[in-house]
């Protein structure tokens, strides 16, 4: 039978010649497509892995930011303590200023802060002249 010799696989020539046959272009495509969907699969495995290690990233840098303010405000409140504690002009200006207290005798003047004020938009007619009119 010529149909056995069909199905051998020692037939099909694997590296393509020349002149090669459909086999050897079908093995090749074959080969090639395996490998590209392959590395799709791994590909769409790994996306949310990198998603998910990107959003981390970036919240551990909001977490830093944060952390970093936190230690500066703590340094503002170390110095200012230190200035209220060695500092007697420190306190007296703090007492005054925020305070609004004042020694013994003194008169203290307070004023409002000022403030802009909204301007009204009014829309205005223009007035005929009258002389125009007559």
């Amino acid at each position: 039978m010529g149909s056995t010799r069909f199905l051998d696989p020692s037939s099909i020539p694997l590296k393509r010649q020349s002149g090669g046959s459909i086999w050897a272009t079908l093995a090749q495509l074959t080969q090639g497509l395996t490998v590209v969907v392959f590395l799709s699969g791994l590909m769409l495995f790994f996306i949310p892995v990198i998603q998910k290690t990107q959003n981390l990233q970036r919240e551990k840098a909001r977490t830093q930011r944060e952390i970093t303010d936190a230690q500066e405000q703590q340094q503002q409140y170390l110095s200012e303590t230190e200035s209220m504690k060695n500092n007697p002009a420190y306190v007296e200006h703090i007492a005054r200023d925020k305070m609004q207290l004042g020694r013994p005798g003194e008169t203290i003047y307070r004023f409002d802060s000022y403030q802009n004020a909204p301007v009204a938009s009014k829309s205005v007619k223009p007035v005929a002249d009258k002389a125009a009119t007559r």
